[in-house]
C-alpha cells in the first residue's frame, strides 16, 4: 500500500444475541497493509485481514469486515 488510512477497528469480537451483531471494543488505528489468514472457525478457509497499527503502537491483524475508514 502507499497510502496509510486511518480506521476505527473492532476488537474482542463477539456475537450479541440481542442485537444480533458482533459486538467488542472500537479502537483507532492506520491502516498500513492488507493480507489474508485462516479463517478463524474451522472451515479451513482463508479471510482479508487488514495490518493495523493502533494509536497505543500495537499491531493488530483484522478481518476487513470489522475495519471502518475514519474520516477526517
Amino acid at each position: 500500500m502507499t497510502d496509510n488510512i486511518p480506521v476505527t477497528c473492532l476488537l474482542d469480537r463477539y456475537w450479541d444475541p440481542a442485537t444480533l451483531e458482533f459486538a467488542g471494543t472500537e479502537k483507532s488505528g492506520t491502516l498500513i497493509d492488507v493480507a489474508v489468514q485462516s479463517a478463524e472457525d474451522e472451515t479451513g478457509g482463508v479471510v482479508p485481514v487488514g495490518i493495523v497499527v493502533l494509536d497505543d503502537n500495537t499491531f493488530q491483524s483484522v478481518p476487513m469486515e470489522f475495519i471502518k475508514k475514519t474520516t477526517v
